[in-house]
């Protein structure tokens, strides 16, 4: 069944008010949003409908008296009429005003598919996913995103947004090792990489965040995370300059839960009924603006850092105007 928007309600308006009106700067780009319509899988599908206006509507919801920009991506999900999605992707990031988005690439893809499709429609950036691996857990970079279609990326001076795969993320050496010899060969693709590097638990990031920083052509976006940790290890020790604001709307970013941790494990929880204390969920996407709160002030970020974080890193990543924007009412 496809689920329903879940509306913004009285809890959330407390939440945006007391604890995120005077931290959210005034411009906000989202540089990891994601749009869908389930036309374009044969199969059931946990999606929701979301197509651009429906995306700037509920963003224009949850962040009240912004401006918002945004760097659209594609839903990775199997057995999708590929072709298809790629014209609905481009149909749909024409009517964003920034005109940015990136498509979804499988390991199936030719390069010469993939070079003809980046011609036709000029995405700004490719979007693979580990699902379309054999082995989604443990498969390797290359296993879902093969080296000719990062050179099709390197050719077109395309960034690439990766969601790492097996079990310890970017603590996995083989993680790192891929990313060492792609970020050195490949000098015109920037990657960004998803959430933190993944770093739900920020156990994964504790040393590898050293290794990260030397690394050439590499940017993050903190969407969905919720490990106040991982916020700091980025803010402490990164170059503030690579890392941009991102919430994963709508689908995990605007549903009410939080991304939890416990040991070296992290799972989306959607809390319980307790007699202790309240029970209210928020959003996944207000749950990770409070962890991000949380770190600038532990790492003792200026109101200029903030503003770069939310949107001058973008503009400086992505090249557009400040005027490329959806204003808000």
């Amino acid at each position: 069944m496809i689920p329903e928007y879940e509306s913004v309600n009285d809890f959330d308006r407390e939440i945006w008010y007391e604890e995120l009106e005077e931290f959210v700067p005034a411009k906000v780009f989202d540089a990891h949003v994601h749009l869908w319509d389930n036309i374009f899988c044969p199969s059931d599908t946990t999606w929701m409908n979301t197509d651009f206006s429906r995306l700037d509507a509920f963003s224009k919801e949850i962040f009240p008296g912004r401006e918002l920009g945004y760097f659209i991506l594609g839903t990775p999900t199997p057995g999708l009429d590929i072709d298809g999605y790629h014209k609905f992707m481009a149909d749909e990031i024409a009517k964003s005003p920034c005109r940015l988005g990136s498509t979804i690439v499988t390991p199936q893809m030719t390069a010469e598919y993939l070079d003809d499709i980046i011609r036709k429609y000029h995405f700004s950036g490719l979007k693979p996913y580990r699902l379309f691996a054999e082995d989604p857990v443990n498969c390797r970079i290359r296993d879902y995103l093969p080296e000719c279609l990062i050179e099709v990326a390197d050719e077109n001076q395309l960034c690439i947004t990766l969601h790492m795969s097996r079990v310890d993320g970017i603590g996995d050496p083989e993680n790192l090792a891929d990313l060492e010899y792609f970020t050195s060969k490949y000098e015109n693709v920037r990657w960004i990489l998803a959430h933190c590097a993944r770093a739900f638990n920020s156990y994964t990031l504790e040393n590898n965040i050293f290794k990260l920083k030397d690394l050439p052509h590499l940017y993050y976006d903190l969407s969905a995370v919720c490990d106040v940790r991982s916020h700091y290890l980025l803010f402490r020790h990164e170059d503030l300059s690579r890392i941009m604001f991102g919430t994963d709307n709508v689908d995990a970013g605007g549903v009410h839960a939080k991304y939890i941790t416990w040991g070296k494990g992290w799972q989306y929880f959607k809390g319980m009924d307790v007699p202790h204390c309240r029970k209210d969920a928020t959003f996944v996407c207000y749950e990770s603006l409070r962890s991000i709160k949380q770190a600038a002030d532990m790492a003792g970020l200026t109101h200029d850092d903030v503003e770069d974080v939310f949107f001058n890193n973008a503009k400086c990543f992505f090249g557009f105007a400040a005027n490329d924007f959806c204003s808000t009412t």
